[in-house]
C-alpha cells in the first residue's frame, strides 16, 4: 500500500517515540536503526523535534518498524509498548488533566478533539459507549500496522491512568489489513 506523504502528526508523539527508543534500545541498536533508514529521515529523527513541527505519519511508522526489528522484538509487542510510553509522556504534558480527573467514558468523550489536535487527517469516533465499554473508530485515515499498534498501546495506558481496571483493548478492524477504517473495542471495570 503506498504511503501518504501529506498525512502528518505534530511533534509531540514523535518526541515520545524518540525518548522511548533512546531508553529502550542500546546505542548499537540505535545506530543500526538509523543506518536502516534513508538518510534524510534518519537525520530528521536523530535531531530535536519541536512539539509544533509536523512529521509524515509513515515516517513515524517506519521508525517503529525498524526499531522493533533491530531490537529483535515482534512489532506488536514493541509498538504497543511504545504507545503505552507515549501515553505516559502525554500525561506528563498536555493530557495530564484528562487522565488524572476523568473517567474512561469522560476521557472518551474528548478523544475526537485530542486526535484532531495532533493529526491533520482522520476522525476518531466513539460509539456504543456504556459505563464499561466502548467502540472507537478511526475513519478517513490511511493507517499502517505500526501506527495502529502504537495507538492500541496508547488507548490501553490512557484507560489505566484513569483508574480503570481489567482493561481489554482489541483492534477488530484495520485499514492496513483491507478494512475501510480502523476500529477498536475497549472494556474495563
Amino acid at each position: 500500500m503506498p504511503t501518504d506523504e501529506v498525512v502528518t502528526v505534530k511533534g509531540t508523539p514523535v518526541r515520545s517515540l524518540q525518548k522511548f527508543i533512546e531508553a529502550d534500545l542500546t546505542p548499537e541498536q540505535r545506530e543500526k536503526l538509523f543506518q536502516a533508514l534513508p538518510p534524510e529521515p534518519a537525520a530528521r529523527f536523530k535531531s530535536a523535534i519541536l512539539p509544533t513541527e509536523t512529521i509524515p505519519v509513515h515516517l513515524l511508522n517506519k521508525v517503529t518498524e525498524e526499531a522493533a526489528r533491530v531490537k529483535g522484538e515482534p512489532l506488536e509487542k514493541f509498538a504497543r509498548r511504545a504507545g503505552r510510553e507515549g501515553a505516559n509522556d502525554a500525561v506528563k504534558g498536555i493530557y495530564r488533566f484528562f487522565a488524572l480527573v476523568l473517567t474512561p467514558p469522560a476521557l472518551l468523550s474528548k478523544a475526537g478533539q485530542m486526535w484532531s489536535s495532533i493529526y491533520n487527517r482522520g476522525q476518531l469516533k466513539v460509539s456504543d459507549q456504556t459505563a464499561n465499554s466502548a467502540r472507537i473508530a478511526l475513519v478517513d485515515f490511511p493507517s499502517e500496522l505500526a501506527g495502529c499498534l502504537r495507538f492500541t498501546g496508547w488507548i490501553d495506558r490512557m484507560a489505566e491512568l484513569t483508574g480503570a481496571k481489567d482493561i481489554k483493548v482489541e483492534q477488530v478492524k484495520c485499514f492496513s489489513k483491507g478494512d475501510k477504517h480502523c476500529e477498536w473495542t475497549i472494556t474495563w471495570k
